[in-house]
């Protein structure tokens, strides 16, 4: 008995034997997994590593870079720009209203102030357009078009140019015409108060006449440009 008491085979044991395959199987199916995780994570960093070298320019791109900068001569041109039409504008002045008529000096006080009002709205207009509409009238071909892109895509030049340069010139030269005239009608009184109130009456129109033709500009900006690009394109091949 004691004999069939040994030889019989425990069950929990045999439960256990049991068992050990599936823990194997399930301890080789977690390292397999472990292991795939593991290669994916160094295979996308090593992507990752080369996207990043690939990014990184080089030295000859950095190179051809500096290279591509280019300095910003404005300031320069606008000081001789403006050196040269203040020296022709006012000697011309000068020269034209040196003994002149009163009429003459009215009359060259007029177009001053229209010509700085007028480049004025040019210059606002510049900065306050929209280039879509430019551009797609330049993919029809419409004359002036392209004219008008480049414009407005250089409109702190324009902008510069037409309010700064041209604007401030006409200024001075109004203020040696508001001169002219208050010397012409005072010259045979001499009365103060008129030579100002003359000066006064110029300087205010300047203003409310630019102010004026600001708010004109801002509305009607692409309108405007539009119109001095057809006027440029005449000397331009593009168009």
């Amino acid at each position: 008995m004691e004999d069939s008491f040994k030889e019989s085979p425990d069950p929990l044991q045999n439960r256990q034997n049991a068992s050990h395959p599936e823990t194997e199987s399930a301890d080789a199916t977690q390292t397999k997994s472990k292991n795939q995780r593991l290669a994916k994570q160094d295979g996308d960093k090593k992507r990752a590593d080369d996207l990043s070298e690939a990014e990184k320019p080089s030295k000859k791109d950095k190179t051809d870079g500096k290279k591509k900068k280019k300095r910003n001569w404005w300031p320069l041109k606008a000081f001789v720009l403006s050196l040269t039409l203040s020296f022709a504008v006012n000697a011309g002045s000068e020269l034209v209203l040196e003994d002149a008529q009163l009429w003459l000096a009215i009359v060259l006080t007029l177009v001053i102030l229209a010509l700085g009002v007028g480049f004025d709205m040019i210059g606002t207009s510049a900065t306050s357009c929209e280039v879509g509409p430019f551009l797609a009238m330049a993919s029809r071909k419409v004359k002036g078009a392209k004219t008008a892109v480049k414009l407005a895509k250089n409109c702190d030049v324009v902008s510069s140019v037409c309010c700064d340069v041209v604007g401030d010139i006409c200024g001075v030269v109004s203020g040696v015409c508001a001169a002219t005239i208050a010397v012409t009608v005072t010259q045979a009184n001499n009365n103060f108060w008129l030579s100002v109130l003359i000066y006064a009456l110029i300087s205010t129109a300047t203003i409310s006449l630019k102010a004026l033709g600001k708010g004109v500009a801002v509305n009607k900006a692409n309108t405007i440009l539009f119109g001095v690009a057809k006027v440029l394109s005449v000397f331009s091949k593009d168009g």
